[in-house]
């Protein structure tokens, strides 16, 4: 799959999900942040706009931060773990963001406005190239958003990870993984690559990116949590045409046999699972 194609209908979706929030869809992001390790004290603490539902787990809450620290989201979206992060680090650390759309950085800003955390910052910026100078951070924590970068960019993720981290920082990212691996029309299908399926690695190829930057003790925990709680968000998506392959009657053929890859008809628990992941930067 075409990765500057993938790096648009990423910020396509994600753009509308920033620019269309309403009542009824923060109902249901509320519910899939539960799901996903939120506690009520959690989502109360920060703006409902923060919290976009498109979570698969809580990384600040085994981060374990301490007061002063520096901690990077990386895709931060609406800010919903930014801002819980930097209620963790004070007013002596700070809580970065980084996100490569804009509509979500403004968001973000907005929200950590109503917030009043002045602790914190957010960059527009891929995250395969962070602006952020070498050993400047001690932690780096994420939210399902690596499996959206293309396979072929992948690795430029961990090695920008390690380069910002400070001797001894640690990861605690949560993502999607592959528990086994994903046939050809899961992974070229669009509307599951929004929905951080088809682009999600095996857990053995999670652990070697780190290894092969630098990174130790490494850990990958499978939390078992239940991925179907995307579903109607996905199904949504590829209603809507955002994550449609291409109106174009020359693909009609190409949409036609992708079909038998409707999510509807998918248990997403038989193909990939939310991990958390956590190593160090010796």
């Amino acid at each position: 799959m075409d990765p500057q194609k993938i790096y648009t209908e990423v910020q396509t979706r994600y753009g509308h999900l920033a620019d269309e929030i309403s009542a009824t869809r923060q109902s249901t992001n509320e519910k899939i942040a539960n799901a996903f390790g939120y506690s009520a004290s959690d989502l109360e603490s920060i703006p409902l706009d923060a919290n976009l539902g498109v979570s698969c787990g809580n990384p600040v809450a085994v981060a374990k931060l301490r007061e002063g620290e520096t901690v990077v989201d990386l895709g931060s979206g609406g800010g919903l773990d930014v801002l819980l992060a930097a209620r963790k680090v004070g007013v002596k650390g700070k809580a970065i963001g980084v996100d490569m759309t804009r509509s979500m950085i403004n968001l973000a800003r907005k929200n950590a406005a109503k917030a009043n955390l002045r602790n914190t910052h957010f960059i527009e910026s891929p995250i395969t190239s962070i602006p952020l100078p070498d050993s400047s951070t001690d932690c780096i924590i994420s939210n399902c958003v690596i499996n959206l970068v293309p396979s072929a960019e992948k690795h430029l993720v961990f090695a920008e990870m390690f380069r910002i981290l400070k001797p001894g920082g640690r990861v605690a990212v949560s993502d999607i993984l592959a528990r086994r691996e994903l046939p050809w029309d899961l992974v070229e299908n669009m509307a599951l690559y929004m929905g951080c399926i088809a682009g999600a690695r095996r857990v053995c190829e999670y652990e070697e990116f780190l290894k092969g930057v630098g990174f130790q003790d490494i850990l990958i925990v499978d939390t078992e949590k239940d991925l179907n709680a995307y579903k109607d968000l996905v199904q949504s998506q590829a209603q809507t045409g955002c994550c449609s392959q291409s109106n174009s009657k020359s693909n009609e053929n190409e949409n036609e046999q992708k079909s038998e890859t409707r999510p509807a008809e998918i248990n997403f628990n038989d193909w990939a699972g939310s991990f958390q992941i956590y190593a160090i930067k010796p």
